[in-house]
C-alpha cells in the first residue's frame, strides 16, 4: 500500500496509513523493519527528508536496506554530506550502497570523489563487486568529466563482462560518453554492436552525431529510428539540435512542422527552444522571434535567453531589446539579461546605452558571478 501511495503521490492516504502503522506496529519486533524502511522511502519520495530522517533516527532495529534507503533519501534531496556520513558509518555495505553514494557524488559535481570510491570498490573482496548499474554510474561520471582514458578502460571491462553488448543501459552510457568526448567512430561501433536498442539508444546516437558535426549522418539515423517507430519527444529534440549544429535549417523546420501531424508528437517548450536556437544560429533573428507567437503556452526564460544570445551573436539590437525586456519581466534579477544587453549595445556602437544598462545593474545591486561567462557561443 505504501508503494502504491508513493507511485500515485497520494499524500492523504499515505498519512492515514502511516498513522495506522504507528498505532499498530510493534517497534520491538525486528521483523517489522521492512515496513519502517518503506515509510522512510515514502516520505523521501514526497519530498520530506526531515520526516524520513526522523523515522530513521527513531528506529530500534535497522538492516542494510534501512541504511541504503536513508542514503538514497539524502541523495534524492542533494544532501551529499549527509549521504556520505551515512555511508562511512555503515558497518556493512553491499554493491547498492556503493552505487547510491557514487551516483550522489556524480550528480552533485563531485565526480572525482566518485571515481576514488570506485577504485576502492574494485579492491574489495567478493561478494561486494561492481554490477551493471555501477558501470553505468561511472560511465556517466566519465561523461561529465570527459575522462576518455578511464571511459575506455571501463568499456574494456564491460566487454569482458559482456555488458556493452547485452546490457542496454551500459551500451547507452558508452554512446553518451564517447559522444561527449568527441569519439564518433567509437559511439557508432558501440551502437552497431548492440543486439537490442531502445529509444534512448537511438536518441543518444542522433544527438551525439549532430553535436559532433555529423548532422547529415544524424538525420540518416533518425530516419531509421522513425521508420522503426523507435522515437519519443526527445528524438525530435535530438534531430532539431543536430540540424541546429549543422546549419540544416530547412530540414529542421520540416521536421518541426511534421512531428505532430506525422508522428503524433506535440511540440513542447524544449522543441520550440531548439527551433529558436536553430534559426538564431543561422542569423534568422526575425524568424526566430516569430516562433514565440506560435507557442500555445507562455515562453520561459530559457527561450528568451536563447533569442537574446542569438541577437548578441549577430548584432541585432532591435530584437535583442525585446528579448532582454521579456526576460527581465520573467526574472527581474537575472544578471545575464543585463550583461548581454549591455554587450549588445556595445557591439552595435551604442556605448551610452550600454553604460545606462550597467548603471542600472549597479543600482539594483546585481552582480555577475566571477569566472562565469553569460555569452552563449553560437
Amino acid at each position: 500500500m505504501l508503494k502504491v501511495c508513493a507511485d500515485m503521490q497520494s499524500r492523504a492516504t499515505a498519512g492515514q496509513i502511516h498513522a495506522l502503522i504507528v498505532k499498530l506496529l510493534d517497534e520491538e519486533d525486528r521483523g517489522n523493519v521492512f515496513v519502517q524502511n518503506s515509510l522512510i522511502d515514502l516520505h523521501s519520495k514526497f519530498g520530506d527528508s526531515i520526516k524520513a530522517e526522523k523515522i530513521f533516527n527513531g528506529l530500534k532495529w535497522r538492516d542494510l536496506s534501512t541504511w541504503n534507503t536513508i542514503m538514497a533519501c539524502y541523495t534524492r534531496h542533494s544532501l551529499v554530506d549527509k549521504a556520505l556520513e551515512v555511508f562511512f558509518s555503515m558497518k556493512e555495505k553491499d554493491t547498492l550502497s556503493w552505487n547510491i553514494v557514487m551516483s550522489c557524488l556524480g550528480e552533485s559535481g563531485r565526480g572525482e570523489e566518485a571515481l576514488m570510491l570506485f577504485h576502492h570498490l574494485l579492491r574489495l573482496s567478493a561478494p561486494v563487486k561492481p554490477n551493471p548499474s555501477t558501470y553505468t554510474i561511472i560511465l556517466t561520471v566519465c561523461t561529465t568529466l570527459t575522462a576518455l582514458q578511464l571511459g575506455r578502460q571501463i568499456h574494456t571491462c564491460t566487454v569482458k563482462l559482456g555488458l556493452s553488448q547485452n546490457n542496454v543501459f551500459t551500451g547507452n552510457s558508452l554512446i553518451t560518453m564517447y559522444a561527449r568526448c568527441g569519439q564518433v567512430n567509437d559511439l557508432e561501433q558501440v551502437f552497431s554492436e548492440m543486439p537490442k536498442m531502445d529509444v534512448v539508444s537511438w536518441n543518444s546516437v542522433i544527438l551525439g552525431l549532430g553535436q559532433n558535426g555529423y548532422a547529415r549522418k544524424a538525420l540518416e539515423v533518425a530516419k531509421k529510428a522513425l521508420k522503426l517507430e523507435a522515437f519519443n519527444h526527445n528524438t525530435f529534440i535530438a534531430i532539431l539540435t543536430s540540424c541546429s549544429h549543422g546549419g540544416m535549417v530547412d530540414e529542421g523546420m520540416e521536421c518541426f512542422r511534421t512531428m505532430r501531424e506525422n508522428y503524433g508528437i506535440e511540440p513542447c517548450m524544449d522543441h520550440y527552444i531548439c527551433v529558436i536556437d536553430m534559426l538564431g544560429r543561422a542569423g534568422r533573428i526575425t524568424d526566430a522571434h516569430n516562433v514565440f507567437p506560435e507557442m500555445t503556452f507562455g515562453p520561459n526564460s530559457v527561450a528568451w535567453m536563447t533569442l537574446l544570445s542569438a541577437c548578441l551573436a549577430h548584432g541585432n539590437a532591435r530584437v535583442g531589446e525585446i528579448a532582454a525586456r521579456e526576460l527581465q519581466n520573467l526574472e527581474p534579477d537575472n544578471v545575464a539579461s543585463y550583461v548581454m544587453l549591455a554587450s549588445l549595445y556595445g557591439k552595435t556602437g551604442r556605448v551610452e546605452e550600454s553604460e545606462k544598462v550597467l548603471s542600472l545593474m549597479r543600482k539594483k545591486q546585481l552582480r555577475k558571478e566571477p569566472g562565469c561567462s553569460w555569452i552563449v557561443e553560437m
